[in-house]
């Protein structure tokens, strides 16, 4: 079987953490990948790694100029006739509505949604917009894989396709991570893992450790993994308010999970999600996890092992003061949640499922 990945950014981020994990699993199995995204930076290196063939297409962006959208078609087009693959499978709303486009039925054609662009809590134009183009060639989608109950009802909501063309597949994680212990931390560690960029909040988090008293506050650490446009005005911020907060920067994936494992509470305050990868490899390694209760995080969060929230700073420290108040409570909530990642989202089970459907997609060819 040949397969065709499309994603628009090559750099590091849940999705194509989880089209790395599909291009080791289908590459291990004989079959024939290409991958085609924006440029030549972390996946690319990955996809040399595993051995499988990339494509850089200069052209994908988010971008609505004509000649762009034309350039990038027809350089999909090119790697399609060359390559003749049976199976498309696009990620992300951009190289998904671009390669749509250009293949238009012809082959076999999968959209895996980790978050739709007109998701909730987004700008109303930007919401309407994207809304339209993927009405516009969701005629071309034989199969929409969706990373949540939450997104598949969104989909079916602004009736993208019949119900029988969707189906929920969720993320899924290594269940072999280190096992829970009592941290060695001299400070209590709150971690948040993320590209520092809308719709993430992590700016909530240092609000919430500022209303502490000062005693508290020196016993509290925060780490910050990832980076982006918010960098500038969170350090402004810390450097405001007596709040530790250490910048990790960009992490690898393998560096990141190291921090999780050194942590001992993941923080994701975001403004809406689709279902973060982030979340699931925290509770992994045995994290209890605090975070807004947003797009498809209730499908994985729950009082058994963390706090759904929403985003009000009061509520954000008064959960965040059980916690660090509380060891017993926190090893009890990070051991339910690795209990449910194992039972529930575990990578197997992931690529399993849609090992199925690319099954069912070619027998139907």
């Amino acid at each position: 079987m040949k397969i065709f990945y499309l994603i628009t950014k090559s750099e590091i981020g849940g999705a194509q953490t989880h089209l790395v994990d599909l291009c080791r699993y289908f590459h291990g199995r004989g079959h024939e990948i290409l991958v085609m995204s924006g440029g030549n930076g972390w996946l690319k290196e990955e996809c040399d790694k595993i051995g499988v063939r990339y494509q850089s297409n200069s052209f994908f962006s988010n971008s609505v100029n004509p000649l762009k959208i034309y350039q990038a078609i027809r350089e999909i087009k090119k790697c399609a006739n060359g390559f003749k693959p049976d199976i498309v499978h696009c990620h992300s709303s951009a190289a998904a509505f671009l390669g749509r486009l250009a293949i238009k039925g012809k082959i076999k054609t999968i959209y895996t949604a980790h978050g739709w662009g007109f998701n909730v809590g987004m700008n109303q134009f930007l919401r309407y917009s994207v809304l339209l183009a993927e009405k516009a060639v969701a005629k071309f989608t034989d199969k929409y894989i969706c990373v949540s109950e939450f997104v598949k009802k969104l989909g079916l909501k602004y009736s993208l396709a019949s119900e029988n063309k969707f189906t929920v597949i969720y993320n899924g994680v290594k269940t072999d991570g280190e096992e829970i212990g009592l941290k060695n931390n001299d400070k209590i560690n709150l971690i948040f893992v993320g590209r520092l960029a809308e719709p993430k909040k992590p700016e909530m988090v240092i609000e919430a450790i500022d209303f502490f008293p000062q005693d508290l506050k020196n016993k509290i650490k925060f780490t910050i993994v990832g980076d982006g446009p918010k960098k500038e005005f969170l350090q402004r911020m810390v450097a405001r308010e007596n709040v530790e907060v250490d910048f990790k920067g960009t992490l690898s994936r393998e560096k990141s999970m190291e921090e999780l494992c050194l942590a001992d509470v993941f923080v994701f305050i975001s403004a809406w999600e689709g279902f973060p990868y982030t979340i699931l490899e925290a509770m992994s390694v045995g994290l209890p996890v605090v975070a807004s209760n947003v797009g498809g995080v209730a499908e994985v969060v729950s009082e058994n092992n963390g706090f759904l929230i929403k985003n009000e700073i009061c509520e954000i420290s008064e959960v965040l003061l059980k916690l660090v108040n509380n060891k017993e409570l926190r090893l009890q909530l990070g051991q339910n949640g690795k209990d449910r990642i194992k039972k529930d989202f575990s990578l197997e089970k992931m690529l399993d499922e849609i090992d199925k459907v690319y099954v069912e997609m070619i027998k139907v060819k």
